[in-house]
């Protein structure tokens, strides 16, 4: 398992290494972000110099190289707008992310594993009809009309709830809610579909023929052996949350690491978007990982081969 582990480990090193590189080269391809950082009167020999400054006049590989050295020291730069690192400018707004991020994913786990269940339970009744026909609504609602027809109702109709900002809970409900529904659907059909296959399984004919309780059946002999396809989906829904979150926060304007990117790319801030980049790049594969293992602890099997 260990062995395991530190493969895994040198891929997603590997895996950074590659997406950073990729967005190295396609942020250089959109332009000169000199073009945004000065006035259009600017003359030509202050544009220079300031490029010069930056590093910008400089061969494409020997960008590269510098910045392949900096992030190995475990820096990546600092923010052309901010004037300060770019990476402690996303772990200050990493927090508000992972808090919507977090919220979301809980009320969608809390929400759709029971109703998953009781549609795969009760197999073609109007609860499973109607819980099917919300999974089909929430994956293909997009997240940013779904926001706007919630910030219509509940705060420009109703005036209930804020429509933007991140400093009180009511202002976490609607991008809460918005960021947790397509993950509601999708969790909600895994849940429902590995359900289905394990009932349908011998060993559960056999646990109710030995007289045991429905419940005890349930628990013990479908939750367990269907625990595996759940797993997989909500992890793969924590590493999705994370880039809803970019849509969600700029509708929301929610001050999280999703508007921040949103904001870098349109400023070209080169250093902002790769210290997002990175750090996103390594929360989805540290998910990945701890999937991996919670597959060996939860089926011997997968630990066995």
């Amino acid at each position: 398992m260990l062995s395991y582990i530190a493969r895994r480990i040198a891929l997603i090193v590997l895996v950074l290494w590659g997406v950073l590189t990729i967005v190295f080269v396609l942020q250089h391809l959109s332009g000169d972000p000199t073009d945004l950082l000065l006035p259009v009167d600017t003359p030509e020999y202050l544009r220079q110099e300031l490029r010069h400054h930056m590093g910008l006049d400089l061969p494409l590989p020997v960008q590269y190289l510098r910045f392949v050295t900096s992030l190995l020291r475990g820096n990546v730069g600092d923010s052309y707008k901010h004037r300060i690192p770019a990476l402690a400018l996303v772990f200050e707004r990493l927090p508000k992310t992972m808090l919507l991020t977090g919220v979301s994913l809980a009320v969608a786990i809390l929400l759709s594993i029971p109703l998953g269940v009781i549609a795969a339970i009760y197999r073609n009744s109007w609860i499973d009809a109607l819980a099917t026909g919300f999974s089909l609504i929430g994956q293909a609602t997009p997240v940013y009309w779904l926001g706007l027809l919630l910030i219509m109702l509940f705060s420009v109709k109703l005036h209930w709830l804020p429509s933007m900002g991140g400093g009180s809970a009511k202002a976490l409900i609607l991008p809460a809610a918005t960021l947790a529904v397509y993950s509601m659907a999708r969790i909600m059909r895994t849940t429902r579909a590995a359900v289905l296959e394990v009932l349908n399984e011998e060993h559960v004919r056999v646990a109710r023929g030995k007289g045991l309780t429905e419940r005890v059946v349930l628990v013990k002999h479908v939750l367990r052996n269907a625990a595996v396809p759940i797993v997989t989906i909500i992890g793969l829904q924590m590493g999705g949350l994370l880039g809803g979150a970019v849509i969600t926060e700029t509708v929301f304007s929610w001050p999280g690491v999703g508007r921040l990117a949103v904001n870098a790319v349109y400023s070209r801030d080169f250093p902002v978007v790769q210290a997002v980049t990175l750090v996103v790049a390594f929360l989805f594969s540290g998910i990945n990982l701890v999937l991996d293992v919670l597959y060996a602890v939860l089926n011997p099997r997968i630990r066995l081969n």
